[in-house]
C-alpha cells in the first residue's frame, strides 16, 4: 500500500485508488468486520487495482475510475484463458463494488456509476443420492477408530443441520442441550449466532458418539476434534470425509454437498423455505429460493400426495367409497 497522507474529501483530485482504499479498511477495521471480510476485501481490491495499473490507457486516480473500467474488468476476468467462473468473478464484484460505492458516497470519487454482477447460470449442485446417504449413516463397528466415529457423527450432524464446514469444525459441547433439544451455533458465515432444533435422530447419533468418544471431554472440548483432541481444521474435515467416503464405497466426496443434500431434502419433503432460510443460515430468502428452484424436477417427487387438488380429490373419493362400503 502507498504512503498514507491526510485526505480531504472533494477536494483532492490527484488521490491514488490505494490511498482512499486504505481509509476505506480504517473504517470497517473500526467497525469490527471480521478478519476474514477484510482479508476478503483486501484480496478483491488487489486484483483490481493491479488490472488498472497494468491496463494501457487506464489509470489508478480516483477521478479517472468509471463504470467503462469495470466493465474492462469484468471482461477481462470472463476472459476463458483466465479459467475463472462467474460465481468467482462476482466475489471479487461485490467487494469492489462496497469499497467504490463507499468511496463515491464519501466524495472521494468524482464519477457516480453503477456496478452490475455477471450472469451466473444457475448449475444443479452435487448432492448425495440415497443410497450414498445410506452407506455413509451405517453406524461403526464398536472397535472402529475415533476417525471412523467422528466422520459418521459429523456426516450426520451435516446432513441434519446443513450447516457448513467451518460451522461443525466450531462446534462444541457446550452448545448441545439434550434436554431442550437444541443446538447453538456460535460460529457462521454472517457472524450470527443461532439456536437450532436438534433432530431426535441426531440426538441418538451425538449420544452414541459421545458416549464412546467424548465422556470425559469438558463442556468447552469441540465436538469434532482431531485425533490431539484440538480444533479441526476444514481441509482436515474435507480430507477424513474424502478417505471416509471412499472406503464407504461412495464416488462423491465434497463436504458442501452435504449442505445442498439437505437443502434438497427439505424441499422435496415440502419443509417450509421461511425455515430452511434460518437453517441455512441465509440473510435474505434470496439464495434459498435459488434452492427452490435448482430442485425444480424433484418437487415431482410424490408431487400427488401433498398437491392440493389431489389431496382435496383423494379425499372425496375416500369419503364416496366408504359409503358404498356401507
Amino acid at each position: 500500500m502507498g504512503t498514507k497522507r491526510v485526505l480531504t474529501k472533494g477536494k483532492d483530485t490527484d488521490l491514488d485508488l490505494e490511498e482512499v482504499f486504505e481509509l476505506f479498511l480504517e473504517e470497517k477495521t473500526a467497525l469490527n468486520k471480521s478478519t476474514k471480510t477484510i482479508r476478503n476485501y483486501q484480496g478483491s481490491f488487489q486484483v483490481f487495482y493491479n488490472y488498472i495499473e497494468n491496463k494501457e490507457g487506464f489509470s489508478t486516480k480516483t477521478d479517472s475510475i468509471s463504470e467503462r473500467y469495470v466493465h474492462a474488468f469484468s471482461t477481462h476476468m470472463l476472459n476463458k484463458e483466465n479459467r475463472i467462473s462467474p460465481a468467482s468473478i462476482n466475489h471479487y464484484l461485490r467487494e469492489i463494488r462496497a469499497f467504490l460505492y463507499w468511496a463515491m458516497e464519501k466524495d472521494y470519487l468524482p464519477n457516480r456509476f453503477k456496478i452490475k454482477l455477471v450472469t451466473e447460470h444457475d448449475t444443479i449442485p452435487d448432492t448425495y443420492t440415497d443410497k450414498e446417504m445410506d452407506r455413509l449413516l451405517a453406524k461403526p463397528e464398536k472397535n472402529a477408530s475415533f476417525v471412523e466415529w467422528r466422520n459418521w457423527a459429523s456426516i450426520s450432524w451435516m446432513f441434519a443441520t446443513g450447516n457448513r464446514a467451518a460451522t461443525v469444525c466450531n462446534v462444541k459441547l457446550c452448545d448441545l442441550d439434550f434436554t431442550r433439544k437444541e443446538i447453538v451455533i456460535r460460529y457462521t458465515k454472517t457472524r450470527t449466532p443461532q439456536i437450532l432444533p436438534m433432530s431426535t435422530a441426531l440426538s441418538y447419533v451425538l449420544k452414541d458418539y459421545m458416549r464412546k468418544w467424548r465422556h470425559g471431554a469438558g463442556d468447552k472440548a469441540y465436538l469434532f476434534p482431531n485425533i490431539s483432541d484440538e480444533k479441526l481444521t476444514v481441509g482436515a474435515l474435507e480430507q477424513s470425509v474424502r478417505d471416509y467416503n471412499h472406503r464407504h464405497g461412495v464416488k462423491t466426496t465434497s463436504v458442501h454437498a452435504f449442505r445442498h443434500t439437505f437443502a434438497k431434502n427439505w424441499i422435496i419433503n415440502t419443509g417450509d423455505v421461511f425455515r430452511l432460510q434460518k437453517m441455512l443460515g441465509h440473510k435474505t430468502l434470496e439464495m434459498t429460493r435459488r434452492y427452490v428452484n435448482l430442485f425444480g424436477e424433484d418437487l415431482k417427487i410424490g408431487f400427488d400426495s401433498y398437491n392440493p387438488l389431489d389431496r382435496q380429490k383423494g379425499t372425496r373419493n375416500r369419503r364416496q367409497e366408504i359409503k358404498r362400503a356401507v
